[in-house]
């Protein structure tokens, strides 16, 4: 997802992963509803993108990534311009902490020597 001309969105991906890796799907339920970039599914995006912030910072107590606020500024852009892309940035984030969380389950059978 990635860096395209200056663009950084990974942070916004890693913030939303954490989330799925904890079940916390709200705000990546609601970035897959975004349809078109009207005002109501513009606020839909931006409460996404705090709820998962406010979780983070709040009831994991970890500090945000580098570059986020650029990262969520850059992400907004770009899902005012092509909606679809919430969806697609959702799906990322999902994807990822899926993968970790297989990672995890692997890493733990090795441990137990199966």
């Amino acid at each position: 997802m990635t860096e395209r001309r200056g663009l950084n969105l990974e942070p916004v991906v890693d913030l939303l992963a954490r989330l799925a890796r904890d079940k916390v799907y709200g705000p990546l339920d609601m970035l897959s509803r975004v349809e078109d970039n009207d005002e109501f599914y513009m606020k839909i995006a931006r409460e996404a993108l705090y709820s998962a912030l406010r979780y983070v910072s709040t009831e994991k107590g970890e500090p945000p990534p580098p570059g986020l606020e650029d990262s969520i500024r850059q992400t907004l852009a770009i899902i005012n311009n092509r909606p679809y892309f919430a969806k697609e940035v959702a799906l990322r984030a999902l994807a990822r902490a899926m993968s970790s969380r297989e990672k995890e389950g692997e890493e733990r059978k090795e441990g137990q020597g199966e």
